[in-house]
């Protein structure tokens, strides 16, 4: 299995993972949204404050994840404002149970540590919450967060 980032050559693979993910979470197919896609995931990774990971095995991508770096106003717990967001985590579910999501989720607490990020939080689907609640994600009423060590 090989970790890597991913690059705008990998747009066809996110955009497929992206869908399959809202569709198991329940979505149904009522338009075409590649174009939608294709233009955020564009933007996202030419930006610095969005890194996603893919996840590789006999040439095809079978997970990814990602981390969104955003500004909210300094805070006493968070002086700084910037907050970790982690999204569009999906594994396939032939590769479920060995893993991947935990590596993936590491993945973006090291690069929000490199960057003196603290503040994590993500919103998850039931299925992810008991890997979040065992790395230590704590859930609140709308979402689950995480603080790194200062």
């Amino acid at each position: 299995m090989n970790f890597r980032l991913a690059t705008l050559d990998d747009l066809e693979w996110i955009i497929d993972l992206r869908k399959q993910l809202l569709i198991e979470e329940g979505q149904i197919v009522s338009s075409n949204i590649d174009e939608e896609l294709n233009t955020f995931f564009e933007n996202q990774l030419t930006s610095h404050q969005y890194v996603q990971w893919l996840v590789e095995e006999d040439n095809k991508v079978i997970a990814t994840g990602a981390i969104q770096f955003i500004s909210f106003p300094p805070s006493y717990f968070n002086p700084t404002g910037i907050r970790g967001y982690i999204l569009n985590m999906y594994t396939h579910p032939d590769y479920r149970g060995k893993g991947i999501a935990k590596q993936l989720v590491n993945e973006t607490l090291k690069e929000a540590q490199s960057r003196e990020v603290q503040h994590i939080f993500l919103i998850s689907s039931e299925m992810g919450k008991p890997l979040y609640k065992k790395i230590g994600f704590k859930e609140n009423d709308i979402y689950m967060e995480y603080f790194l060590p200062k």
